[in-house]
């Protein structure tokens, strides 16, 4: 209901209605509108955690972790673009869901620049990158560039050109060796990279 009305239009008469229960029903799991809202953005994040543990790595080296990072990413996002755009557009208005927003969004940068800090000690990342500056920088244009293909609606979005631009664009802006050259192990845990 909220990926089909948004999340203002999408009342609990509505959801009830869908969900073919009473309206009490609601009330005996929810507190408001808002408490169910959070359920759902909670279960597109576990989807898109889901996809950065199991994509599969073509290589060990940092590039190829990140390439297969962003495609997971953005196949996460294309499944649940109608909802990330309804939290896209009640995060510009309301305090309380705009943490919900910022949550979801704090996972990401956590984990890039956890990476990018392994990848630095290992002397991969240059010295002089910011390492959550840069996670939260590169996040950020994935992110805006699957907002904008997948919610927006840009036209000529194709998945391989688009995961070899992000792919080329984050490994450059840290100073990674180019996958042919490449031959350090990616650090454990490295994966999605949104």
């Amino acid at each position: 209901m909220f990926a089909d009305r948004g999340y203002h239009d999408a009342t609990i008469g509505d959801i009830t209605a869908a969900a073919d229960v009473a309206h009490g029903t609601f009330y005996t799991y929810f507190d408001s509108k808002r408490d169910l809202f959070r359920e759902v953005v909670q279960a597109v994040v576990a989807d898109f955690q889901a996809e950065a543990r199991t994509t599969p790595r073509r290589g060990d080296d940092p590039f190829s972790g990140i390439e297969q990072g962003n495609r997971g990413y953005l196949r996460a996002y294309a499944r649940n673009a109608r909802l990330m755009g309804v939290l896209e557009q009640v995060a510009l208005v309301d305090p309380d869901l705009r943490e919900i927003r910022l949550e979801a969004r704090r996972y990401w940068v956590i984990r890039a620049a956890k990476r990018f800090d392994a990848w630095k000690a290992d002397g991969v990342v240059r010295p002089e990158v910011d390492t959550s500056y840069a996670a939260h920088a590169l996040g950020a244009m994935v992110d805006r560039c699957a907002l904008l293909w997948f919610v927006i609606g840009e036209p000529g979005y194709d998945e391989d050109r688009a995961v070899a631009a992000l792919t080329d664009l984050y490994a450059h802006a840290l100073g990674l060796p180019e996958r042919a050259n490449a031959e350090m192990d990616v650090p454990t845990g490295s994966g999605g990279l949104g």
